[in-house]
């Protein structure tokens, strides 16, 4: 039922209950009395648990244009099911999955990179081969990506990737001359801060408590915009950036472990917000 809809049917039962009761009819039959009251409350309760369940972006990033999504994994484990249902719940948006090894290479090049609007990387993938040199020639003439989590970790041996994502991380233990080598804590509650509070993608969001992995020790590029921080004191400080690479609209967002963190409706408003954000930057 549409919410207005729903919320017209609230009121109108309230003040017929309201109405009859004051008349003294509804003292006369118990049963109705108690059916009244049940329908009521139940409706007020399906108006309460819609209106939170599906929270109303009124940014001026909600959904408008319709959007394909390519997602990315590979490299890393993910628990697939409650990471898809993110994308499941975002409005105006389809989506496909391709993992390395398993088609994430050939959707990757220039000939394909039409059939997708944004790219959304999950992974922690390392070899740059045999794709890299078309995956830049698609971010040299623009598309829109969003990096997640420990996607900075991949590529450790390619320096090229530290100018496309915006940063970088080593979980690994060789050392790596432009990769610092990170370390990561599971299973940490900690706040996250809004840096910018105009910008779209933050706009109207405070700060807010997460259940997920920290990160520290890892490298920022000088020249990002920061939108998010934290002072955790097992985190690095800056959490989440965008920047261009090329003509390339890019947000790097370091939440997002599990299923703590995929539920929690501050990431779903910021993953769902940076899609729109790249999107939409690339056509100005």
């Amino acid at each position: 039922m549409h919410l207005r809809v729903l919320r017209v049917s609230v009121v109108n039962k309230a003040l017929e209950f309201f109405s009859r009761l004051a008349s003294g009819k509804l003292m006369q039959s118990h049963a109705k009395f108690r059916r009244m009251i049940g329908l009521t409350a139940a409706l007020a309760v399906g108006l309460l648990l819609s209106s939170s369940a599906c929270p109303r972006d009124t940014s001026a990033l909600a959904a408008s244009t319709p959007l394909s999504l390519l997602i990315v994994t590979g490299g890393h484990d993910i628990e697939e099911a409650a990471f898809f249902r993110v994308f499941d719940a975002m409005n105006g948006t389809t989506w496909t999955h391709a993992s390395f090894g398993h088609g994430a290479e050939q959707k990757l090049a220039l000939e394909n990179s039409g059939t997708y609007d944004v790219a959304v990387f999950y992974d922690m993938h390392q070899n740059h081969e045999p794709h890299y040199r078309e995956w830049l020639q698609v971010l040299e003439q623009g598309k829109p990506t969003v990096f997640l989590h420990h996607a900075l970790g991949s590529y450790v041996k390619w320096e090229q990737y530290g100018e496309i994502i915006g940063g970088r991380a080593n979980f690994g233990r060789e050392v790596v001359k432009w990769a610092p080598n990170a370390t990561f804590q599971h299973d940490v509650t900690f706040l996250v801060h809004i840096a910018d509070r105009n910008h779209p993608i933050t706009e109207g969001l405070q700060d807010f408590e997460i259940f997920d992995e920290t990160y520290n020790h890892f490298a920022v590029n000088p020249g990002v915009h920061v939108l998010l921080t934290t002072d955790h004191p097992n985190s690095g400080t800056v959490i989440g950036w965008t920047h261009h690479y090329k003509k390339s609209p890019i947000v790097y967002l370091q939440l997002g472990h599990g299923p703590s963190a995929y539920d929690n409706p501050n990431f779903r408003t910021l993953v769902a917000r940076s899609i729109r954000w790249v999107s939409a930057e690339l056509r100005k």
